[in-house]
């Protein structure tokens, strides 16, 4: 018998939300009765949006297919759904508080928008060629996280500004292994180690 595994969780002040690995997707609340739903897939994210009241009334769950559902809170119930005919979901973000447009990215890279406001649903804005790890956005840009590196986009896929702070770790790495290679050699050279160490050791810089 399979037990079911939480693999995506999200914290409301009334309650929690659990994804299992199964598809199953829960509403715990404080106080009153638990509901279930169970997608197709399972989900691999999720984002809780409020309503008019200010309240969490609803949340978007994206799944492992590249398909976006909307359920509403507390009764799980079907509002709308996308298939982008994607890879992975890999971020969901609302554009505003007064909209129910929001943009979705990919392990693909691919960036959505999806919402009542879009001709035919959704739209795919552009890709960055690399998964999306988070994003937000603003009325004039989108930022968007992929691994080590950021970027700043407009909406039209104009990229703005790009920060590759994995670049920053390769410097201090081959620094690191420049400076590991000088004091083995000096080691060897005062006869404190055998020559054949050198043979996986960096070129000094």
């Amino acid at each position: 018998m399979h037990s079911r595994v939480v693999i995506r969780s999200l914290v409301l002040p009334n309650g929690y939300i659990a994804a299992m690995d199964d598809g199953m997707i829960s509403w715990r609340p404080n106080v009153g009765i638990r509901r279930n739903i169970k997608l197709e897939f399972p989900i691999s994210t999720i984002l809780a949006v409020g309503g008019a009241n200010g309240k969490c009334d609803s949340i978007w769950c994206g799944d492992t297919r590249g398909n976006i559902s909307q359920l509403s809170l507390p009764m799980l119930s079907v509002l709308k759904k996308f298939c982008l005919n994607s890879s992975s979901i890999r971020a969901i973000c609302a554009v505003s508080s007064s909209s129910d447009k929001i943009l979705a990215g990919t392990s693909d890279g691919e960036i959505w928008a999806l919402g009542k406001e879009i001709p035919g649903g959704s739209i795919r804005l552009f890709s960055i060629g690399s998964a999306i790890t988070s994003m937000k956005c603003s009325d004039e840009n989108i930022i968007i996280q992929s691994g080590w590196s950021r970027y700043t986009f407009d909406w039209t896929g104009n990229e703005i500004d790009h920060h590759d702070h994995n670049k920053i770790f390769i410097s201090k790495k081959i620094k690191r292994d420049n400076r590991r290679s000088k004091l083995l050699k000096f080691q060897i050279d005062n006869g404190n180690l055998p020559e054949s160490v050198l043979l996986d050791l960096p070129v000094v810089a």
